[in-house]
C-alpha cells in the first residue's frame, strides 16, 4: 500500500514477482505471510528524482553517428547542443512539481546565455542505428527557458529567478507547466 497503491496479491512460489508503478517521493509499505506466518510489516521510499535515460553534447555541424561514451559533463557552446531524454512515469500526474536541476561544473563560464528547447526526437540513443543521436534530426522546438548572464556574475532564468555560478551550484528551473503528458518520453536540448 501507498500513494496509488492498494492491493493484495496471492503467489505461488516460484510465480511471486510483483510490477508495480510507483510515484517519485511516495512511501509505500507491504508485508508477506507464508502458511499463516507473517513475516513482519515492511517499507521503503522511492526516490524523487528522475534521471535521464539518455543525455550527450553533440556538435551539429558533425554529422556522423556517435558511439557509446560516458562524458562526465555535458557542454553547451555555439555548435554544441546537449540534449537529455527522459522516461516520464505514468504515476506522475498535474499535482507533482517537476524541476531541470542542473548541477555547475567548475569550469563553467556563461557568456550570453542558455536557451532550454522541446526536442520533438524521441528513442534517440548512441546505438549506431538510425536513431543515433549524431545523426538525427537537430531541429529544436519551442523554447521552454532561457538562462541570461548579468555582469554581477549571477545568472537569472527568464522567471526572474536569480543564481550564481558558483562549482557546484544547481541550476533549477520549474518545467511543471511544460511537461503535460505523462506515462511517454519526452526529450529537451539546451542550446
Amino acid at each position: 500500500s501507498g500513494p496509488g497503491v492498494s492491493r493484495t496479491e496471492v503467489y505461488q512460489y516460484p510465480d511471486n514477482v510483483h510490477f508495480q508503478a510507483f510515484e517519485p517521493g511516495g512511501t509505500y509499505n507491504w508485508s508477506v505471510t507464508v502458511d499463516n506466518v507473517s513475516g513482519g510489516n515492511w517499507s521503503f521510499k522511492t526516490d524523487d528524482k528522475i534521471y535521464p535515460l539518455n543525455d550527450r553534447s553533440v556538435d551539429t555541424t558533425d554529422k556522423t553517428s556517435l558511439i557509446p561514451y560516458q562524458i562526465k559533463n555535458l557542454e553547451v557552446s555555439n555548435n554544441k547542443i546537449s540534449f537529455l531524454r527522459f522516461d516520464i512515469p505514468s504515476s506522475i500526474t498535474d499535482i507533482h512539481k517537476i524541476n531541470l536541476n542542473l548541477v555547475v561544473d567548475g569550469d563553467s563560464t556563461l557568456n550570453g546565455g542558455i536557451a532550454i528547447h522541446e526536442y520533438g526526437q524521441t528513442g534517440w540513443g548512441e546505438s549506431p542505428n538510425s536513431k543515433n543521436i549524431g545523426i538525427i534530426d537537430h531541429t529544436l522546438g519551442a523554447t521552454i527557458a532561457t538562462l541570461t548572464s548579468l555582469d554581477n556574475g549571477t545568472t537569472v532564468w527568464d522567471n526572474g529567478t536569480a543564481q550564481s555560478l558558483d562549482n557546484g551550484t544547481t541550476l533549477s528551473i520549474d518545467l511543471t507547466d511544460k511537461i503535460t503528458s505523462y506515462g511517454e518520453e519526452y526529450s529537451i536540448a539546451l542550446r
